[in-house]
């Protein structure tokens, strides 16, 4: 079967989707996931936000991964955080949105490793 980058972009468009879905009902809910670690909720920030850059990255490859990218990620942490303002079972935290910001810079500073790679190069170029 032939893959060509048009296809490859709309898988991760769906799974930028539902990534996206499956944050936003974690955020919302009474019990999301729960890690029996000491500021576990920041680590978890941490980690959605670095993938949610890496899905939106490789989702629109044809622009590079910039404010264009970055300004509706933040966007949307700071959105989750409003939102949670107004549940009673949540609060909204600065620091939150603080880890968010560093899981996109967390991926930011994993690009030049990730170029390297045969199948960024290949995705890329196709």
């Amino acid at each position: 079967m032939n893959v060509n980058r048009h296809h490859i972009t709309i898988v991760f468009r769906l799974l930028l989707a539902v990534t996206l879905l499956f944050i936003s009902w974690q955020a919302t809910i009474r019990n999301g996931i729960v890690v029996p670690i000491v500021n576990s909720d920041k680590g978890l920030h941490c980690l959605a936000f670095c993938t949610f850059a890496f899905l939106l990255d490789f989702a629109f490859p044809r622009s590079r991964f910039g404010l264009f990218k970055i300004l509706p990620l933040i966007g949307y942490g700071i959105l989750i955080e409003i939102v949670q303002s107004y549940l009673p079972y949540r609060s909204a935290e600065l620091a939150d949105v603080f880890a968010d910001i560093v899981g996109i810079c967390v991926y930011a500073g994993t690009i030049p490793l990730l170029r390297r790679l045969s199948f960024v190069q290949q995705y890329r170029q196709l």
